[in-house]
């Protein structure tokens, strides 16, 4: 970003790493496809890759004013107690200390807990930190090239069995984990989002490449997304439960639980515990003691209400358009009222048309913009991002059928010549195509208005206008958070995703609203990996975290009741700012970070390919039409993506990953 905070916090990261020496030859080895951080340092001196690696983190030096040597080879280095040995390349005159560092760094163990030991004639004597390393080396003080995962007194629990808290139990697990539980107070896995506000018509609105439980560069993906990359509400409910059947994940599970209370044992952050009152249906409160707890509440739990003067007497459905509380079979050969403009107003559009409604009348105070389907694939197998410039110039296929110019819109920051440009929007994008058909086809109209009172088949406006003949409104205006789960892991302040700097309470929620002049993604299973499994990170090795404690590297938000906004409910430039910090102090997060930085792209061609994703598109396009073309609409586009614009955004997205990287080289 531009912004000036961000310049100021990048510095400070980029100065922590420099002077803390924290990523040891990081612009090398994040270009290796490494596993987690507990990986052997003998199997990761096996690549190639990474012994070209290793050789820039030495620094040869000559003696005096003679050039340093650079002669190589191997320094091999044996476990005392164990005789594991590692081959490590180095040079001539690489000093002890210089290899102790790495260790230090790698391993997570103290440089004063390391002796190295050589044989010198019939004897062995102590290698000193000053002295070039030896060709044959014993190492003390440490058990095995590989982290040493803290042992903890008792289990870990995960609150939450959606998205997230099944994440992390698959990673647990992958890690060969099993001394954790999972508490949800629903009957089946998937999420309260999924669970309760989505309804038998949702569907995802990003494609199935980037939103999969297994997301990972070890697993496989499902492949029914390939001809579907829209799955419905109920086919993702299906593939929580069966991806969770078949990782071994549902034992773990305590379905049908819910957790009241949580009483900190101890004051000091290092080796408190935590008191968990349970109670599951059917059954007395019961307590149970845990090291580290992981709450995944969720953003789609309490939808934000309004009511408006009469509607008392308005004869049809006034429902909040979400869960099942409305029959959509009612809108046929009616007229609707969608008031909101986000994700979920648009969902509803489609959901309006597919059961031909007669027109669609959606009413908001501001739009907000929408993104064609085809924007959304086009960042989420992007090489690293699609800035805010291309992303709205590859929205004009859409946004011209409709005669708008989205660079009009409220959210839009852009200087003259549109080079530098930001999005900022109190709602998340509503991605999908068929906003843009039912507009064009005059069947949806977009009222930048408020309701001033509504009638018994009527919606009276602002600024007089009336809305006549008006079967249902579907409100639609975000959620709010629910300030129990402050009260439940007692937040008075969350640092990053901390309470207090506690950094065995954790809680993550989705962040809100968009705020970026790049975006990497539109899909949430990235972000499931990586918190799920920096939170695994930090209680396997919780030494990690030492920097963030002593610091105050974190961005912090506490509650704001005005607005009704929980403390754990924060922005994206909050979130963005968190795995900023995570990445740039911590090694391991920051190595693991760039070994699936690539995963979206690999995914999304491997499940999307362009010319299959258009051809999906393109059918479900067809199919809107069909339905409107049957209620008398006439002016239907054909789909406004050919593989001739859509290569012509991927070869500019490929043009501004190359001038990223060549900026990032010279930097």
């Amino acid at each position: 970003s531009n912004d000036p905070s961000y310049i100021l916090f990048f510095q400070l990261a980029r100065a922590c790493v420099e002077t803390a020496n924290i990523i040891v030859g990081a612009a090398n080895f994040g270009t290796l496809a490494l596993t987690m951080a507990s990986e052997s340092l003998v199997a990761l001196m096996e690549n190639d890759g990474m012994k070209t690696a290793i050789m820039q983190v030495w620094q040869p030096k000559g003696i005096g004013n003679d050039p340093p040597s650079l002669t190589v080879f191997n320094c091999n280095l044996k476990v005392a107690t164990s005789q594991e040995s590692l081959v490590l390349p180095i040079y001539h005159n690489t000093k002890v200390l210089e290899v102790k560092s790495l260790l230090v760094e790698r391993l997570g163990v103290d440089l004063e807990n390391l002796r190295f030991v050589h044989k010198q004639g019939p004897h062995f004597r102590t290698s000193h930190d000053h002295e070039e390393c030896p060709r044959n080396v014993i190492v003390h003080g440490i058990k095995a090239f590989r982290r040493t995962p803290h042992v903890w007194e008792h289990p870990h629990c995960v609150i939450g069995a959606g998205h997230i808290g099944l994440k992390m139990a698959m990673t647990w697990l992958m890690e060969g984990f099993t001394n954790f539980v999972v508490y949800d107070r629903n009957d089946r896995v998937g999420g309260t989002s999924w669970i309760h506000q989505a309804n038998t018509t949702s569907r995802l609105q990003t494609e199935a490449g980037v939103y999969h439980l297994e997301f990972h560069e070890n697993n496989g993906w499902p492949a029914e997304a390939i001809e579907q990359p829209w799955p419905s509400r109920d086919a993702l409910l299906d593939h929580f439960h069966e991806v969770s059947e078949r990782f071994g994940i549902l034992p773990y599970c305590k379905m049908n639980t819910n957790v009241s209370n949580i009483n900190i044992i101890g004051k000091d952050v290092w080796t408190q515990s935590y008191e968990l009152t349970v109670k599951e249906k059917g059954k007395s409160e019961q307590l149970a003691m845990y090291s580290s707890v992981s709450f995944f509440p969720g953003n789609l739990t309490r939808p934000k209400r309004v009511t408006y003067p009469g509607e008392d007497g308005f004869a049809g459905d006034i429902v909040y358009g979400i869960s099942s509380s409305f029959d959509y079979t009612k809108c046929k050969d009616t007229n609707v009222a969608i008031v909101g403009s986000g994700a979920f107003a648009v969902e509803n559009v489609r959901t309006c048309v597919e059961y031909k409604a007669k027109k669609v009348f959606m009413v908001c105070r501001r739009k907000t913009l929408s993104m064609p389907r085809v924007v959304s694939w086009l960042i989420n197998q992007s090489s690293s991002f699609v800035s805010a410039a291309l992303t709205l110039e590859s929205m004009s296929p859409m946004y011209d059928l409709i005669g708008v110019d989205q660079w009009s819109y409220y959210s839009v920051f852009a200087n003259e010549s549109r080079t530098n440009v930001t999005i900022r929007q109190k709602a998340r994008f509503g991605i999908g195509d068929v906003y843009f058909l039912a507009m064009a086809a005059g069947h949806t109209e977009h009222i930048v208005d408020d309701i001033k009172r509504v009638t018994e088949d009527s919606v009276h406006l602002n600024t007089g206008r009336k809305l006549e003949k008006i079967s249902a409104i579907l409100k639609l205006l975000g959620f709010n958070g629910e300030f129990e789960n402050d009260r439940l892991l007692k937040i008075k302040e969350l640092h990053g995703w901390w309470p207090q700097k506690d950094f065995k309470r954790y809680i993550v929620a989705e962040p809100i609203f968009v705020d970026a002049n790049n975006f990497g993604g539109t899909s949430f299973s990235p972000g499931a990996i990586s918190w799920s499994e920096q939170q695994v990170h930090l209680l396997k090795y919780p030494k990690d975290f030492t920097p963030l404690l002593e610091g105050n590297l974190m961005p912090i938000h506490v509650a704001d009741e005005e607005i009704d906004r929980p403390a754990y409910v924060v922005e994206a430039r909050h979130g963005s700012l968190t795995g900023i910090t995570l990445g740039a102090v911590v090694r391991g997060i920051g190595e693991r970070g760039n070994a699936v930085g690539g995963l979206s792209r690999e995914r999304m061609w491997q499940m999307h390919p362009v010319d299959k994703f258009l051809q999906c598109a393109r059918r479900e396009w067809d199919g809107w039409r069909e339905n409107l073309k049957e209620m008398g609409f006439t002016n239907l586009p054909e789909y406004p993506y050919t593989q001739e614009n859509t290569q012509m955004y991927l070869r500019k997205e490929q043009e501004e990953h190359e001038r990223a990287m060549s900026k990032q080289q010279r930097y």
